[in-house]
C-alpha cells in the first residue's frame, strides 16, 4: 500500500514538473514570438521612418534647387532687363547727341549762308558804287547837260516843269544815278538866281545820298559844279 502511494505521488511530482516545464517553455516561447514581433515592427517603423526622411530630403533639396533655379532665373531676367534698359539709355544718348549734332551743322551752315550772303551784298554794293564813282565825272570836269529852254532863263522849282526836269537830269549826270529810279529829297534855290542844289539818293534803303550843287549856263543848260556824298 504504502510503496503503491510512493509511486502514485512520484509520477504527480513527475507530472507536474513536466506540466511546468512545458508551461514555461509555452511562456518562453510566446515571448520570444512576441519579441520577434515587437522587434520586427519596430525595424519596419524604424526603416519607414529613415525612408520617409530621406524622401522628404530629396524633396526639400528638389525644392531648394527649384528655388535657387527660380532666383537664378529671375536673377537672369533681371540682368537682361538692365542690359536692355541701358542698352536704349545708350541709344537714346547717342540719338540725342547726334540730333545735337545737326542742329549745330545746320546753325553753322546757317551762318555761313549769311555771312556769305552779307560778303556778296557788299560786293556788290562796292561794285555798284564803284561803277557809278567810275561814270560819273569828277568836280571841275563836268559839263552842262543842254536845255530845251530858249530866250531869258529863268529858275523854276515847280515838279514836272522843263527846268525841274533839266535840274534832275544834271543831278543824275552828275552821281552816275538813273533818273527814272533815283529818289530825289529836295530841290531849292543854292544862293543866286542862277544856281540851284538838288538832294538826291539810290533807290532802296540805306542807299548812298549825294548833293548835288549846280548853275545854269546860257543856252546849254545846267551845269554841275559840285557833288557831295551825304
Amino acid at each position: 500500500m504504502n510503496s503503491s502511494r510512493s509511486d502514485i505521488q512520484s509520477k504527480k511530482r513527475k507530472q507536474n514538473i513536466f506540466l511546468n516545464t512545458s508551461i514555461a517553455v509555452v511562456f518562453l516561447l510566446i515571448a520570444g514570438v512576441s519579441a520577434f514581433i515587437f522587434l520586427g515592427d519596430n525595424e519596419n517603423q524604424a526603416a519607414e521612418t529613415e525612408e520617409k526622411t530621406i524622401a522628404e530630403q530629396v524633396q526639400e533639396n528638389a525644392g531648394a534647387q527649384d528655388d535657387n533655379s527660380n532666383d537664378t532665373n529671375e536673377l537672369t531676367a533681371s540682368e537682361i532687363d538692365s542690359d536692355d534698359s541701358e542698352g536704349n539709355s545708350d541709344e537714346d544718348a547717342e540719338s540725342e547727341e547726334a540730333a545735337a549734332d545737326d542742329e549745330k551743322k545746320k546753325k553753322e551752315a546757317a551762318e555761313r549762308k549769311k555771312k556769305e550772303d552779307k560778303k556778296k551784298e557788299n560786293e556788290k554794293k562796292e561794285e555798284s558804287d564803284t561803277n557809278e564813282d567810275s561814270e560819273r565825272p569828277s568836280d571841275g570836269e563836268f559839263k552842262p547837260v543842254g536845255t530845251e529852254q530858249t530866250g531869258e532863263h529863268v529858275s523854276s522849282y515847280e515838279e514836272g516843269s522843263v527846268d525841274w526836269n533839266e535840274k534832275l537830269k544834271a543831278a543824275a549826270y552828275a552821281t552816275g544815278l538813273d533818273m527814272s529810279t533815283m529818289t530825289v529829297w529836295w530841290v531849292g534855290n543854292d544862293g543866286g538866281p542862277q544856281k540851284a542844289r538838288v538832294d538826291v539818293a539810290s533807290p532802296g534803303a540805306g542807299a548812298a545820298e549825294y548833293r548835288v550843287h549846280m548853275e545854269w549856263v546860257d543856252q546849254k543848260g545846267w551845269k554841275p559844279v559840285k557833288v557831295v556824298e551825304l
